[in-house]
C-alpha cells in the first residue's frame, strides 16, 4: 500500500512540473503604458484562450509545450502575434496600438525603412491586411481609399494612373510616352500601364507618394509613385488560405506558403484567382460580358549568403482572361458638326437605334468579340549589402508584357469597325544601383543609378478593318459617292510599330539635420532618354476601284504611312525640402521641384500634308514643370 501511494504522489508531483512548465503569464499595455483590459489571449491553432485583468495581467494554462504562437486582439487595438519559443519565470510585457496610432507605421518610400512620421512627403501608406480587408484586390478597388488618386481604363492597354490630376491623359494609349506615375513592385519598374489592373499578389504594403519622385526613384515620375512591397519568405514555416465569395458568382482565392529550405535559404509561393460573372448582357450574343478571370502566382527566394547579404530571386506570372471591356450608351451630346454628321442622325439614316437609352439596363448589341487577353510576368534578382550605417542595393529585373485584344470600337450593334485590334509585345530590362543610409550624424540620404531597356513591337499587326456602315460615320461631306456600295466595307489597315528605348539615369537625395527638429533636404536628377520608332502602316480591302474620286474618299478614312524617328535627350532637375517636426506626431514640411515628363514618340499615326507624314511630329517633347 505504501508502495502504491509513493507512486502516486510521485506520479502527481511529475503532472505538476510538466503543467506548470505550460503556464504563462504577462502584461498588456497600450501606447500611453495605461493597462489594456478585458484583452483576449488565445493560443493559435488551439481552443485554449484567457482574458486580461483590470490590471492588464493574464495567466493561464497553454496545455501545450512551446513552440506555439499567442494571439492577442482588444477593440480598438491593433491586433498581435507573439511566437513563445520557452515558457519563462519572465512575464510577457505586450503593447497593443491603437488603430489610429503612427507610431509603429514604416514604409520604404525614402529606399530605407523610416517612421512615416519622419518623411516629409506626402504619402498614404497602408498594410496589406488593411487593404485585403476592404476587398481592394487592384488599383482599381484602392483608388477608392486613397485621396487624389484616378484611375481609367476601358481595357487594360488603354489605362490611366494619375494621382492629382496627373500622370496619363486618357484614351487610346499611345505607347510611345511613357505613364507619368511610376509603379513599382519589390524596388522593380513596371513600364506598362497595363501592370495597374493585375490583381495584387501576396501584398504586404502599399505606399503611394505624390508629386515628383525622380530624386528617389530610378524612373523619373512627375506626378507619383505606387511602391508596392510583397510579403518576404520566412525561415518559420507559415502559410495562410482567404477565399472570398459575392454576388455576380463572384469568388476569390488567395494563398501563400513559406518556410526553409535550408540553413540560409527560404521560399515563399503565393497565389492569387479572381472569377466573376459578366455585368452587362448582349443581346446579339446572348451571353454576359465584361466579367472577370485572372490568376497570379508568385514566387521567392531569400539566400542570407552572411550577416550582411541577403539575395532576393523573384519570378512571377499573371494571366488575364475576361471577356470584355464593352461600354454601355450613357448619353448624347451635341456637337458644332454639321446636322447630318450627328449620331442621331447618322443611326436614324441607317434604320437603327440603341437597345438601351438608360445606362442603368446594361444592355449592348455589339457584333465583334470583346477580348482582353494580357499575360504579365518577369524575373528579378536583388541583393542587399549592409556597408556602415547603410545598405547598398541592386536590382536587376527583366519583364515581359503580352497583349491579345478584339474590340467593337463603334459600340453599337453597327457594322462601322468590324475589327480594332492592337495586340503587342514588349519586354524590359532594369539595372538599379543604390546606397540608402546614414554619412554621418547629420546627413543620410540615398544616391543612385538606373539603367531601363524596351522593346515594343506589334505581334503581328495591329489591324482596323470597317464594315458596310462605316461609310455613315466617316461622310464628311455630302456627295453621294460615299453610299457608293461596298467601297468601305472590308477596308482596313494593318499597322507595324516598333519601338526601342533607353534610359539611364543618376539620382539623389540628402537629408541634412540641421538640429533634431528642423532638417533640410536637397535632391537632384540628372537624365537620359534615347528612343528609336520604325512605323508602316499598310491598307487593304474594300471596292476595288480606278476612279479618283472613290479612292480619295477611301484615303481620306485610311491611307498608308511610313516614318522613322529618333531622338535623344539630357534633362536635368531637383528639388529642396524643409521640414520642422513639431512634435512626433506633427511633422511640417515645404518643397519645391522641377520635374519633366520624358522626350516621346508618335505611335499612333501621323498627320499629312501633301500626301506625306509630318515627321517633325512624331517627337513629342519634353514637358517641364515646377510643384511646390
Amino acid at each position: 500500500m505504501r508502495r502504491f501511494l509513493l507512486t502516486i504522489i510521485a506520479v502527481t508531483l511529475f503532472l505538476n512540473i510538466v503543467t506548470a512548465q505550460n503556464i504563462i503569464e504577462g502584461l498588456i499595455i497600450d501606447s500611453e503604458n495605461a493597462p489594456v483590459v478585458a484583452a483576449t489571449v488565445v493560443v493559435k491553432g488551439a481552443n485554449v484562450f484567457t482574458v486580461s485583468n483590470v490590471d492588464g495581467s493574464f495567466r493561464f494554462d497553454t496545455k501545450q509545450s512551446p513552440p506555439f504562437v499567442l494571439q492577442i486582439s482588444s477593440v480598438g487595438l491593433i491586433p498581435r502575434e507573439i511566437e513563445v519559443q520557452q515558457i519563462t519565470n519572465k512575464p510577457l510585457r505586450i503593447v497593443l496600438l491603437s488603430n489610429n496610432t503612427f507610431e509603429e507605421v514604416y514604409v520604404t518610400a525614402r529606399r530605407r525603412k523610416e517612421n512615416i512620421q519622419d518623411i516629409p512627403i506626402p504619402m498614404t501608406a497602408m498594410i496589406g491586411a488593411q487593404v485585403e480587408n476592404t476587398g481592394a484586390f487592384n488599383v482599381n478597388r484602392l483608388k477608392e481609399m486613397v485621396p487624389t488618386v484616378q484611375f481609367y481604363s476601358s481595357n487594360q492597354r488603354n489605362t490611366a494612373l494619375n494621382i492629382r490630376g496627373l500622370g496619363t491623359t486618357f484614351g487610346l494609349t499611345n505607347d510611345g510616352i511613357d505613364p507619368g506615375v511610376g509603379f513599382y513592385v519589390d524596388g522593380v519598374y513596371y513600364a506598362r500601364p497595363g501592370a495597374t489592373t493585375l490583381d495584387f499578389i501576396d501584398a504586404e504594403s502599399i505606399e503611394v507618394l505624390r508629386g515628383p519622385q525622380g530624386t528617389l526613384y530610378g524612373k523619373n515620375t512627375t506626378a507619383g509613385a505606387f511602391n508596392i512591397t510583397t510579403r518576404k519568405p520566412s525561415f518559420s514555416p507559415v502559410g495562410r488560405f482567404v477565399l472570398s465569395y459575392g454576388n455576380y458568382g463572384y469568388i476569390q482565392a488567395k494563398s501563400s506558403i513559406s518556410g526553409p529550405l535550408g540553413k540560409k535559404i527560404t521560399g515563399r509561393l503565393s497565389f492569387t484567382g479572381t472569377q466573376r460573372d459578366g455585368t452587362i448582357y448582349n443581346m446579339a450574343k446572348m451571353e454576359n460580358v465584361n466579367d472577370l478571370n485572372n490568376l497570379g502566382v508568385r514566387g521567392q527566394l531569400l539566400i542570407v549568403a552572411s550577416s550582411k547579404v541577403d539575395v532576393t530571386i523573384s519570378g512571377d506570372v499573371s494571366r488575364q482572361r475576361p471577356n470584355g471591356y464593352a461600354q454601355v450608351f450613357a448619353g448624347v451630346a451635341p456637337t458644332q458638326r454639321a446636322a447630318y454628321r450627328q449620331f442621331e442622325q447618322i443611326i436614324a439614316d441607317l434604320n437603327y437605334d440603341l437597345p438601351s437609352r438608360n445606362a442603368f439596363d446594361r444592355v449592348i448589341d455589339t457584333d465583334t468579340p470583346w477580348r482582353g487577353d494580357q499575360d504579365f510576368g518577369g524575373a528579378s534578382a536583388n541583393i542587399d549589402i549592409k556597408i556602415g550605417n547603410g545598405t547598398l542595393t541592386s536590382t536587376t529585373a527583366w519583364r515581359y508584357w503580352n497583349w491579345g485584344p478584339s474590340n467593337d470600337r463603334d459600340f453599337t450593334g453597327l457594322q462601322a469597325l468590324t475589327l480594332s485590334q492592337a495586340p503587342s509585345r514588349h519586354e524590359q530590362w532594369s539595372q538599379e544601383i543604390r546606397y540608402a543610409g546614414t554619412f554621418s550624424s547629420k546627413l543620410s540620404g540615398v544616391i543612385g543609378l538606373f539603367a531601363l531597356g524596351q522593346k515594343l513591337s506589334a505581334d503581328g499587326a495591329h489591324t482596323e478593318e470597317a464594315g458596310k456602315d462605316q461609310w455613315r460615320f466617316s461622310q464628311n461631306t455630302t456627295s453621294p459617292l460615299w453610299a457608293t456600295p461596298g467601297l468601305l466595307e472590308g477596308y482596313g489597315i494593318h499597322s507595324y510599330p516598333n519601338l526601342k528605348t533607353f534610359s539611364g539615369a543618376l539620382f539623389g537625395q540628402i537629408d541634412w539635420a540641421i538640429s533634431e527638429k528642423l532638417h533640410l533636404l536637397p535632391g537632384f536628377r540628372v537624365n537620359y532618354d534615347d528612343k528609336n520608332v520604325d512605323y508602316k502602316r499598310v491598307t487593304y480591302g474594300g471596292l476595288q476601284t480606278d476612279d479618283p474620286a472613290l479612292i480619295a474618299i477611301k484615303r481620306s478614312v485610311y491611307s498608308d504611312q511610313e516614318f522613322q524617328a529618333q531622338i535623344d535627350s539630357v534633362n536635368y532637375s531637383g528639388q529642396i525640402t524643409l521640414s520642422y517636426k513639431a512634435t512626433g506626431k506633427i511633422n511640417t514640411y515645404a518643397t519645391f521641384a522641377t520635374n519633366f515628363k520624358p522626350v516621346g514618340l508618335n505611335l499612333g499615326g501621323l498627320p499629312s500634308a501633301n500626301g506625306q507624314p509630318l515627321t517633325e511630329l512624331a517627337v513629342i517633347k519634353p514637358r517641364k514643370s515646377a510643384a511646390f
